[in-house]
């Protein structure tokens, strides 16, 4: 902090300046303003502006540095009023103003500071905590004022300084100093030698590519790779600013010349930039060379070449390439969508390593056509191994256009059941609509595989317009695990009608099925379904006589999407004749209590009551407590609890105990000593009598802590 003699001071200093500014208003600045006692405003403004920013330290309010940036913004077009608010600000820098008040001044500097700013700038290059915010205003302030300046810092300068000065001039590319920088690349200190030739770089005209050219030779270690980089920057330069043949000469004599891998790469890649002439030959000669990190960045760069590039001399070099070079090629020809590497790629899906296969494989779902149908189906169904049968199936899925689909379509009859059943699954997932009459028809095939993966992708591909053929097909399937997916293909595709009525067809078809089977399917299907319109046909099946279609009911009530068949469940529950009857109801009405909704959680726990007071299993208690698990409150805790001694339902009683915990835990303390008191308290220690688990013993004495 600012002595109170340097404040003192400081203040002097603004007085001072609200006089020069009036005067520098009154003169140049009347122009603009003609109005003196807006003009006098303005300056005063300035001075008390930058006043406080004199002694602003971090952590104090930043008011005063929004104001001035503020002040800068709206000033950035009048000539008069920025000289005002720069000559201002030098005057800040020159005094004993806060480190902190200096750099933000020095910031805004950078934007409005002219060569006015730059004695006062190079002046704090020689102090060390203001050299680095002086630079950053340098580096940004045009004209050769700041070049000279920064050159004539060099000598006087310390390492550190001296370096930071050679790194500005880099980022201002000041191209008068490559005969400095030239001597300092050749000195003895090497960081200094390789901060000059990084500038270099980034100067990049003909004297600094004829210094680092000079270098090349005479230098070794981190400075000459300092160099090397530097030179390959020049070429880099170049390149953007259109001369590719002097890029391209400086790319190539690198690549061909030097040992250094890592430079040779960097070279191989502007070179296939900059000559794209011999693009594809410059790659392709860098595939032969032994060097594997080389190939690779060669592979890498053919995903580069533009569209026009024949890659042909390329792919039929392929099979004679390292397996890693393979992979990359081919993933490049796929990105390219390479045409020309159809057969090479064809040739890759016989490889013997397993990785370039599914490269290959993968490749075909970009480059290959209808002819490579076959194959894909072949290693689709040959699962050997199951990565390639997975990437056969998946380029399968993604060829892209409409003949594709035909050609799948008419080799359905022609090919044995396991290569329909792969036909049909792809026609599926590709979501082909010109595939639901074939469908339909796989969907009666002798093999049971073919049907059931008929029945998958009808899922899929069939609107609501073909109900009325889902249901018949699920009528006439014998198959029960078929079955079971010709339901769910049902219920889906029924789902999507619009609507309240998307029960309607399988009520319509139900009255004229006989077959105890087929109509016990569509029972379950209208449960699933979850049309209301179903809930009277549903429930006089339930009071039918016939057990397949009361057993039918029963699941279909279960699986209904909201609690509303829950008293006939447990009617079911709690008087049928039949065990099986009354488990499967009992089960259904756990389920549907489970079901989120806006009841009271007290409802919700005397439902899981009354269930846990009819089951009779240990399935059924367990299925309970985690309902009771996903009611948060105290009163649910207090039923829970008791079922830890029992040994077979602790580890139940436990997890929902955790879940109970867990949002108890959310209680301010207030309310947490009140539930204490309301016998919170004594549930918590019988926890703890009783619980091995840790988790839930820690969770419990941290509540009775916080409850004492």
């Amino acid at each position: 902090m600012m002595t109170i003699m340097n404040k003192m001071h400081t203040r002097g200093l603004f007085v001072f300046l609200a006089v020069v500014a009036v005067g520098v208003v009154a003169g140049p600045a009347a122009a603009i303003d003609p109005q003196p006692q807006q003009a006098g405003t303005f300056a005063f403004e300035v001075t008390a502006i930058l006043e406080r920013i004199a002694v602003y330290d971090y952590g104090d309010s930043r008011e005063p540095l929004s104001e001035l940036r503020q002040l800068v913004q709206a000033n950035l077009d009048l000539e008069a009023a920025r000289q005002q608010i720069e000559q201002a600000m030098i005057e800040l820098l020159a005094s004993d103003a806060t480190f902190a008040g200096k750099q933000f001044v020095s910031e805004q500097l950078s934007i409005i500071g002219t060569a006015a700013s730059v004695p006062v700038l190079t002046t704090l290059l020689s102090d060390e905590p203001v050299s680095d915010v002086a630079l950053f205003a340098l580096q940004r302030i045009p004209g050769p004022d700041v070049d000279a300046a920064l050159l004539g810092s060099l000598a006087s300068a310390d390492r550190m300084s001296r370096i930071a000065i050679i790194n500005t001039l880099g980022e201002r590319r000041a191209k008068g100093a490559t005969a400095e920088l030239e001597t300092l690349v050749s000195g003895d200190d090497d960081d200094t030698a390789s901060a000059a030739a990084v500038a270099l770089g980034k100067i990049a005209n003909a004297s600094a590519l004829a210094v680092l050219d000079a270098a090349r030779g005479g230098t070794s270690g981190s400075v000459r790779r300092a160099v090397m980089d530097a030179y390959l920057a020049c070429a880099d330069g170049l390149l953007a600013e259109g001369d590719a043949a002097g890029a391209a000469g400086i790319y190539r004599e690198v690549y061909e010349e030097e040992e250094s891998t890592r430079i040779r790469v960097a070279a191989l890649r502007g070179l296939v930039l900059s000559d794209a002439d011999s693009a594809v030959a410059t790659i392709l000669a860098a595939l032969e060379r032994d060097n594997q990190q080389i190939q690779s960045v060669a592979a890498g760069l053919a995903r580069t070449l533009p569209d026009t590039a024949d890659l042909a001399s390329i792919s039929v070099e392929l099979a004679n390439f390292s397996d890693r070079t393979q992979i990359q090629l081919i993933s490049a020809f796929a990105y390219r969508e390479e045409a020309a590497a159809h057969a090479a790629v064809l040739g890759a899906t016989k490889h013997h390593d397993p990785d370039v296969r599914a490269a290959a494989l993968a490749a075909l779902a970009r480059i290959g056509d209808e002819s490579d149908i076959d194959l894909l189906v072949e290693v689709a169904i040959s699962g050997q191994p199951a990565s390639n049968q997975e990437t056969a199936r998946a380029s399968l899925n993604r060829m892209p256009g409409a003949e594709i689909d035909t050609y799948m379509i008419a080799a359905i009859p022609e090919v044995e059941a396991v290569a329909r059943a792969e036909l049909v699954r792809s026609l599926g997932e590709r979501n082909s609509a010109g595939a639901i009459d074939v469908l339909l028809s796989t969907a009666t095939d002798p093999d049971q595989g073919v049907r059931s993966e008929s029945f998958k992708s009808l899922a899929i591909v069939a609107g609501p317009d073909r109900v009325d053929d889902l249901i018949q097909l699920l009528i006439n399937e014998k198959d029960s695990g078929t079955r079971n997916e010709a339901e769910r293909t049902l219920v889906l595709v029924s789902q999507e009608i619009d609507g309240t009525e998307q029960a309607g067809p399988v009520l319509a078809a139900l009255p004229t099925v006989s077959d105890l089977d087929a109509r016990s399917s569509l029972i379950e299907v209208l449960g699933r379904i979850g049309d209301a319109s179903a809930l009277i046909t549903l429930r006089t099946e339930l009071a039918g006589d016939t057990p397949e279609y009361r057993r039918a009911a029963i699941l279909a009530l279960s699986s209904w999407p909201d609690a509303g068949p829950s008293e006939e469940l447990l009617q079911v529950a709690e008087s049928s004749d039949s065990q099986v009857e009354r488990v499967l109801a009992l089960r259904g009405y756990i389920e549907l209590s489970r079901i989120e909704s806006d009841r009271p959680d007290s409802e919700s726990i005397d439902r899981f009551q009354t269930a846990m007071s009819l089951a009779t299993e240990t399935s059924e208690k367990r299925m309970v407590l985690a309902g009771l698990g996903e009611v948060y409150s105290v009163e649910a805790l207090e039923v829970t609890v008791p079922y830890l001694d029992d040994p077979e339902l602790r580890p139940e009683a436990e997890a929902a105990l955790l879940r109970q915990i867990a949002s108890i835990r959310g209680e301010d303390d207030e309310r947490m000593t009140r539930l204490m008191d309301a016998g919170l308290r004594e549930d918590l220690q019988r926890i703890l009598e009783v619980s091995e688990n840790e988790r839930l013993r820690m969770w419990t004495t941290e509540l009775l802590e916080r409850g004492q």
